[in-house]
């Protein structure tokens, strides 16, 4: 069973808690951090999106268009659907001489609760550039155009753009993934399974590229450097990724997934990490995350002040009454 890692107070009263799984290690091979199930299956689900734009970058496409670092880093989000983040959605597909109907992805209201609300003032439905995926779609789209490849039906596993995105996944997890559990993602392309500690070790290859060849360690730099260059692009207005990126000064990326995951790398360290809330809560994967990061220790000393008022959460009533504390469990010993 995976420890309890972040306590819910109500007052002075355990009201809730969340069970997880961490796993922190570096390109060397080293583990440098492992709480609970870390061998159990995960569906890393939008955590992976710099993996889904590999293929884009790598393959010289996002060369050939033209894309800065604003689009980069949209292609990699899970952003809320705020006016710039549908603009810039729109901008790669004007790049690729596409149009929004091009996108699989399907529609919904926007993440960003402002943004819903003018929508419905405005009596206007969503679109598929307000999915929170629009961006990585527009990013698989300029993939298939770029190869010259039939861009209908792309969200298919048997499409050539996912299969590219599925030997993304084996090469870096070293994981063979064509066994693996796959199922369908939010925005209808598919996700595959792998042992949560797979993606950690993943993603540590990612954080610096070393041994992955020069084209794929450069790839992997320029979309990592465009989503910390351009955060408010990778989530939006209030999102623990795009803040976090932000406002520390340590380089950091980090990605959230549905269903309490993150996946992050510390670039300078060469170092990746994966964990899962166990019961698919934001709340206690983003604490999980905060507490992970306190104990390596590794944030520079001016980010110290920022990490400590993310590991006491206020939550708030309708009056703006304190009524709750979201904070890291016993079992984190800082």
């Amino acid at each position: 069973m995976n420890p309890v890692l972040v306590d819910i107070m109500r007052g002075d009263f355990l009201e809730s808690q969340h069970r997880g799984a961490v796993y922190v290690c570096d390109d060397k091979g080293s583990e440098l951090l492992s709480i609970g199930n870390v061998d159990a299956m995960l569906f890393p689900r939008s955590a992976i999106k710099i993996m889904q734009a590999l293929p884009l970058v790598e393959s010289g496409g996002a060369a050939k268009f033209g894309l800065n670092n604003q689009q980069l880093a949209l292609t990699c989000s899970s952003h809320g659907g705020e006016a710039a983040h549908t603009e810039t959605a729109t901008s790669i597909l004007q790049r690729i001489s596409l149009r929004q109907a091009h996108l699989e992805c399907g529609a919904h209201m926007p993440m960003h609760k402002p943004s819903e609300y003018q929508l419905v003032q405005a009596q206007q439905a969503p679109c598929a550039l307000h999915n929170n995926c629009s961006g990585k779609h527009a990013g698989m789209l300029a993939f298939a155009v770029h190869k010259g490849i039939t861009t209908k039906g792309y969200i298919d596993i048997a499409h050539p753009v996912q299969q590219a995105v599925a030997a993304v996944i084996s090469d870096l997890t070293e994981y063979d993934i064509t066994s693996a559990p796959c199922a369908l993602d939010g925005c209808s392309v598919p996700t595959w399974a792998a042992p949560l500690k797979s993606w950690a070790q993943a993603f540590a290859k990612i954080s610096r590229g070393n041994g992955l060849g020069q084209t794929r360690r450069d790839s992997l730099q320029q979309l990592q450097q465009a989503v910390m260059a351009e955060p408010y692009y990778v989530a939006g207005t209030d999102r623990y990724c795009t803040n976090a990126m932000a406002k520390l000064n340590t380089p950091i990326f980090i990605k959230t997934g549905a269903e309490g995951v993150f996946c992050a790398t510390l670039p300078e360290r060469g170092i990746g990490i994966t964990l899962k809330c166990e019961d698919g809560s934001t709340r206690g994967a983003e604490m999980m995350l905060s507490a992970t990061l306190k104990t390596l220790g590794l944030l520079k000393s001016s980010d110290q002040q920022w990490l400590d008022t993310m590991l006491n959460i206020s939550s708030k009533n309708a009056n703006q009454f304190e009524v709750a504390s979201i904070l890291p469990a016993k079992y984190w010993q800082f």
